[in-house]
C-alpha cells in the first residue's frame, strides 16, 4: 500500500531535483559519454563488435548520437524480443544481429559498468559545497535524484550531515519523518546501493562492488535496484512511494523554488507529474540548470502538445540558466534565488495594486527580474511597460539588453539574442558617439567627458559623466562577462564581439573619475593623438586666462575631435 508520508512534515522553500548533468563534475558520465565509455570498456572483440552494430543502428535511425538510456532500453528489449508483439508482424527479412541471444546478454555488463562509474569516491564531490548554504537556510533541505550514483550521500559524509532516503537497512519510509535530518534525499530511480532480493524485500548495502548482483548471508540473491527505461512502471514499493511523496512535496504551499539540474525531462511520468503539481502549486517556479535549459524548456516543457499550441502550466515560470552546474553553483542562493523571490514578491505586490483599480508600477519587478535573468518574465513585463519609462532609466536601459543577450546566447537562442545584441550596441554607440560632448572646468583644471543619453543637448539629469558609466561598464558589465565566461559552453561570434567591445570601452573609461580627469594628466594620457599643429595646450590656458566663448569652444571642439576619433574605432569592431 501506498502512504502519504508528508502529513506531518513541511516541504523546504527550495527544492532540488538532480538529473544526470548535476554528476558530471564529480567524474559521472553524462548519458552520451557513457556509450562511448561502455563500448571502450569492453575487451571481447565479438561482444564489441555487436554493441557497436547495436549504437551504429540506432544511430542511423535517430540521425545522432544516442544517449545511455535508449542503449539500455534497446538491450532490455533485445533480451526480451520473443515476448515482443510487433516482431510477430514481420515477414521475411533477416535479423541483423543473428549472434545475439539471451545467452549472450549484454544488458547486465552495462548494469555493471554503470555501478562501477557511479561509485563516487568522497574528494569528488567539493562541487556541491553550496549545498552548505541551503542546509543552513532550509534544513531539512530536500533533494530529489534520478541518478543511481553516491554524490549526495558522500557529500553529506564527507560535511558530517544526516541525510534520510527512506532507509535505516530495510526500506522503512517513516525515516523521512525522524527529526534532525539535514537533507531528505528522493532516489526516484534507486540507487547502486539499493537492491531487490528474490523474497521482495529491499536493502540498502553501502558496499564497494562492480557487480549488480550479490548473495547475502542470509542466502537471498539481491539485484540492485536502479530503474532502467522500460522497467519505471514495473512495481518496486520504495520507487512508488517516493512518487507520491515527491508529488505532494511540491505541491506543498511552503515550496517556492524547484531547481532542476542537468535533467532532460525524458521520463514521461516526471515530466506529466511536474505539469499536474504547477497546475496546483501556483506560487512554484522552476530555476532549470543546463547548458541547454531553454532547449530542454521549449521541447519538453513549455506546451502540452508536440505541436507546440497549447502552453503548459509552466509556460512563463521557469527560469533557464544556461551555464554549467558547478560553476553557477555559488551563485544560486544568494544571488539567482534571492533575486527571483524578491521579483515575484514584487510582481504580486503590483498585482494587489493593479487589482486596486490602480496603477501599478511595473518597473520594480523588472528591475529585479533583469539581474535574475528571467527572460519570459523580462518579455512579459517590458510589453506592459511604457519603452520611454525603460529609458529613462539608463542604467536599466543599457543593463537589460545585456543580461537577455548573454543568457540567451549562452543557451543557443542566436536570433533572439542577436536582437538584444543589436539593441545593447546601437545604445551604446548611440549614447557614447552620436550624444557625446565636453566640459571643462577651471578649478580644478578638468576635462569633464559627457554621454547623452537622449535626443537633446538640453544637459541636467540626461547628461552622463564618463565617471558615472565606470560602475555599470566596468564593474557590473566586466564583472558579469567575467565570471559567466567560465560558466558557458557556447561562445558565439556576437559574444566575442561584445567581449572586445566591453575591454575596449573598460581601457578607455578607467582612466576617467566621477569629476572627469585633470587637464594635465588628460594630455599625458593622449600626447600620442596630440601632434605639433595641435595646440591644445595652449588653448586651454587661453581659455584659463581670458573665460571667453571663443577659447572654451576651441578647447571643446579639439578635445571632442581627439576623443571621438577613439570612440569610433572601439565601435569600429562591429
Amino acid at each position: 500500500m501506498v502512504t502519504n508520508m508528508s502529513d506531518n512534515r513541511q516541504t523546504s522553500q527550495v527544492v532540488f531535483f538532480f538529473g544526470a548533468g548535476a554528476s558530471i563534475a564529480a567524474g559521472v558520465p553524462d548519458t552520451h559519454v557513457f556509450v562511448r565509455e561502455f563500448k571502450e570498456s569492453i575487451h571481447d572483440s565479438a561482444r564489441r563488435k555487436t554493441v557497436e552494430r547495436i549504437i551504429e543502428t540506432l544511430e542511423a535511425w535517430k540521425g545522432k548520437e544516442i544517449d545511455v538510456e535508449l542503449l539500455l532500453e534497446t538491450l532490455t528489449k533485445l533480451d526480451a524480443m520473443e515476448d515482443e508483439p510487433l516482431l510477430k508482424f514481420f515477414e521475411g527479412g533477416d535479423f541483423i544481429l543473428s549472434e545475439y541471444s539471451p545467452k549472450t546478454s549484454l544488458i547486465e555488463e552495462l548494469k555493471d559498468f554503470i555501478k562501477t562509474k557511479a561509485i563516487v569516491p568522497s574528494d569528488r564531490v567539493l562541487f556541491l559545497s553550496p549545498l552548505l548554504r541551503f542546509v543552513g537556510e532550509f534544513r531539512p533541505l530536500d533533494i530529489i535524484s534520478v541518478n543511481y550514483d553516491i554524490c549526495v550521500e558522500q557529500f553529506c559524509n564527507v560535511h558530517k550531515l544526516t541525510y534520510h532516503d527512506g532507509f535505516d537497512v530495510y526500506w522503512n519510509p517513516k525515516v523521512f519523518a525522524v527529526e534532525g535530518a539535514d537533507i531528505r534525499l528522493y532516489k526516484m530511480h534507486g540507487s547502486v546501493m539499493w537492491y531487490q532480493s528474490d523474497r521482495g524485500s529491499y536493502i540498502k548495502l553501502p558496499v564497494m562492488t562492480g557487480k549488480s548482483e550479490i548473495k547475502l548471508i542470509t542466502g537471498e540473491k539481491a539485484e540492485n535496484l536502479m530503474l532502467y527505461p522500460m522497467q519505471k512502471w514495473n512495481y518496486a514499493e520504495p520507487l512508488l512511494e517516493l512518487l507520491v511523496e515527491i508529488k505532494h512535496l511540491l505541491e506543498s504551499e511552503t515550496c517556492k523554488f524547484l531547481v532542476v539540474v542537468g535533467y532532460s525531462f525524458r521520463d514521461d511520468h516526471i515530466r506529466r507529474m511536474l505539469w499536474d503539481v504547477a497546475r496546483k502549486n501556483r506560487d512554484l517556479q522552476l530555476v532549470l540548470v543546463d547548458p541547454n535549459a531553454h532547449h530542454l524548456y521549449d521541447e519538453k516543457l513549455k506546451y502540452y502538445d508536440r505541436q507546440r499550441q497549447i502552453p503548459s502550466s509552466w509556460y512563463e515560470r521557469v527560469v533557464c540558466l544556461p551555464y554549467k552546474f558547478e560553476e553557477v553553483f555559488p551563485y544560486l542562493k544568494n544571488y539567482y534565488i534571492k533575486n527571483l523571490r524578491d521579483g515575484s514578491v514584487s510582481e504580486n505586490s503590483q498585482r494587489k495594486v493593479e487589482a486596486e483599480s490602480e496603477k501599478a508600477n511595473w518597473m520594480s519587478p523588472l528591475r529585479v527580474y533583469v539581474k535574475a535573468e528571467h527572460t519570459e518574465a523580462i518579455v512579459r513585463l517590458a510589453k506592459i511597460i511604457d519603452s520611454s519609462e525603460i529609458m529613462k532609466e539608463w542604467p536599466l536601459n543599457l543593463e537589460l539588453p545585456f543580461r537577455m543577450f548573454m543568457n540567451l546566447s549562452a543557451g543557443g537562442k542566436v536570433e533572439e539574442a542577436s536582437s538584444y545584441f543589436d539593441s545593447l550596441w546601437n545604445t551604446l554607440q548611440f549614447i557614447m558617439v552620436e550624444r557625446f560632448a565636453v566640459r571643462i572646468l577651471r578649478d580644478p583644471q578638468t576635462i569633464e567627458l559627457q554621454f547623452n543619453q537622449t535626443k537633446h543637448d538640453s544637459g541636467g539629469e540626461s547628461c552622463l559623466p564618463v565617471g558615472f558609466l565606470k560602475p555599470l561598464l566596468v564593474e557590473n558589465f566586466s564583472e558579469f562577462v567575467r565570471t559567466r565566461k567560465g560558466m558557458i559552453t557556447r561562445i558565439s561570434n556576437d559574444m566575442q564581439r561584445l567581449f572586445t567591445l566591453l575591454d575596449s570601452l573598460k581601457n578607455y573609461i578607467e582612466p576617467f573619475d566621477e569629476k572627469g580627469i585633470q587637464f594635465v594628466e588628460y594630455l599625458e594620457l593622449r600626447k600620442h593623438l596630440i601632434d605639433d599643429s595641435n595646440t591644445l595646450k595652449e588653448d586651454y590656458q587661453n581659455y584659463v586666462k581670458d573665460n571667453s566663448d571663443e577659447s572654451r569652444g576651441r578647447v571643446i571642439s579639439k578635445v571632442k575631435k581627439i576623443e571621438k576619433s577613439l570612440l569610433n574605432e572601439i565601435f569600429k569592431s562591429r
